[in-house]
Formats: C-alpha cells, sequence, structure tokens
C-alpha cells in the first residue's frame, strides 16, 4: 500500500509538472511570434488590449530624445539600476509611445538617447501602477512608468501602453527588424509582464494529475477499510459466543423452576 500510495502521488506530480512545462512553452512561443503592428493592436485613445499583453509589436516613428526618463529600482541579476525609455512619435499620428530601450547602472552612464526614424520591435506592456509617489518632481527619474503620470509632464499625447525593446535574435523574426543604433547601447530588459496561456493548456495532464491523485486516496481508504475490519470482531463470532452462553442460562431458568 505504501509503494502504492507513493507511486500515485509521484505520477500525480509528474503530470502536474508536465502541464505547467505546456503552459510555459506557450507562453515562450507567444513572446517570440511575429509580430504585429503596434497600430493595429491599439489606437491613440484605446484602453490598453489586455488579452495581447506581453505580444511582440513593431512600431515606426521618430524618436524624442528630449523627452527621455529613467526609471528607479529595476533589477538586473544582483544588480539594481535604471531603465532608459525614450518615446516614439508614431507614424501617421501625433501620439508617441515610451518605448524601454534598456537597463543601464547609472543614469549618468547611460548612452544618449537616439535620434531620427527607427523601427523598434517590442513586448507590449500596460502602464505600471504603484502607490509609490514621484518625490522628486524636477528631474526625469521616476519611481514606475505610469502612463497617466508622464501625459502631464509631456507635450505629446500617449498611448495607454508602453514598450519594451526586444534583442536581436537570429532565430525569432526581431532579427529583421531594424533597430536604431542608439538604443542597443544599454543592457536588454525581459519583459515585465508575459502572456497569458489558454486556460485549457496542459489541462490534461492536470486531469491524469488528479485521478493519479485520487487513486492514492482510494487506496488509503480500501486499506484503512481492511484494517478496521480485520481489527473488529465479526458478527459471527458474537453470535456463537451467545448460543455457547444459551445452555447455562436454561439450567440455571430450569433449577430456579424446580425450586419454585
Amino acid at each position: 500500500m505504501v509503494i502504492f500510495v507513493t507511486g500515485a502521488a509521484l505520477l500525480g506530480v509528474w503530470q502536474y509538472q508536465s502541464s505547467q512545462q505546456d503552459k510555459q512553452d506557450q507562453v515562450a512561443e507567444l513572446v517570440h511570434a511575429k509580430p504585429k503592428a503596434f497600430t493595429d493592436l491599439i489606437g491613440p485613445n484605446d484602453a490598453f488590449p489586455w488579452e495581447q499583453i506581453g505580444r511582440p509589436v513593431t512600431v515606426s516613428g521618430i524618436w524624442m530624445p528630449e523627452e527621455t526618463i529613467f526609471i528607479d529600482g529595476m533589477e538586473r541579476g544582483s544588480q539594481v539600476g535604471f531603465w532608459a525609455v525614450t518615446p516614439v512619435l508614431v507614424e501617421d499620428t501625433e501620439s508617441a509611445v515610451y518605448v524601454v530601450r534598456g537597463w543601464t547602472p547609472e543614469v549618468g552612464s547611460a548612452p544618449p538617447a537616439p535620434r531620427g526614424h527607427v523601427t523598434v520591435t517590442g513586448w507590449l506592456q500596460p502602464s505600471d501602477w504603484t502607490d509609490v509617489a514621484d518625490d522628486r518632481k524636477s528631474d526625469n527619474v521616476f519611481p514606475q512608468l505610469d502612463v497617466s503620470d508622464l501625459i502631464s509632464r509631456t507635450s505629446y499625447d500617449l498611448y495607454s501602453a508602453y514598450m519594451v525593446r526586444s534583442p536581436v535574435e537570429e532565430s525569432w523574426p526581431a532579427s529583421s527588424m531594424p533597430v536604431n543604433d542608439g538604443a542597443t547601447d544599454v543592457a536588454d530588459v525581459p519583459a515585465p509582464q508575459l502572456p497569458e496561456p489558454e486556460a485549457t493548456t496542459g489541462l490534461r495532464n492536470l486531469l491524469y494529475a488528479i485521478e493519479w491523485w485520487l487513486f492514492g486516496i482510494f487506496g488509503v481508504y480500501v486499506w484503512w477499510r481492511y484494517v478496521r475490519d480485520t481489527l473488529r470482531p465479526r458478527a459471527d463470532d458474537e453470535d456463537d459466543d451467545t448460543d455457547e452462553e444459551d445452555p447455562e442460562k436454561t439450567t440455571q431458568d430450569l433449577r430456579v423452576r424446580s425450586d419454585a
């Protein structure tokens, strides 16, 4: 029974891990999917399309280096530094989208913001929001990339999303997308929020895991019933004990009647 229950538990864990791996594989596939045009997913006045979070997008426009900002407290491994963020005025619109160019350990050591026309590929991200207040209103360093806060500090209309520039990888379509050289002098930043896998992804393995765990529980129940029934006296034995006592009782009854 111990071997059976242990085996059922381990098989359930294996199936559960397989279901989680299926989800991770699908997320990786979505993150490295063929990029879509930024303007096809969101308009200048549209709310953020949450179903598109973390999806690769491509935007074309003009860098606005004078609007460059830095996001404080960003980790990269064991180091804490800053995101270098520069908006791009989207082509054929009057709105801009902030693009996280990369990570830098110090604001002073960050490379100059790029200029000119660019076509950049990155991951679509929603506006950040925390309860951390920006105590330094006069500089270009912010505690988070909150579009609602930034829109009051720029002369351009802003999209309700921002982008994280993707690294150029040979196995991904991003490698064929031109990126301004000025945006590649900082360390790459992974997408903060990834797309959600489909609800049915890994469901079969998850059901198999539950099935194995139920088998284990059922095995414990059968063992418990067996032990209980083995240790408890049987009804036939009780009947036999009763039958053995009956002659004596009968004899006593006869003596009582004789004395009477």
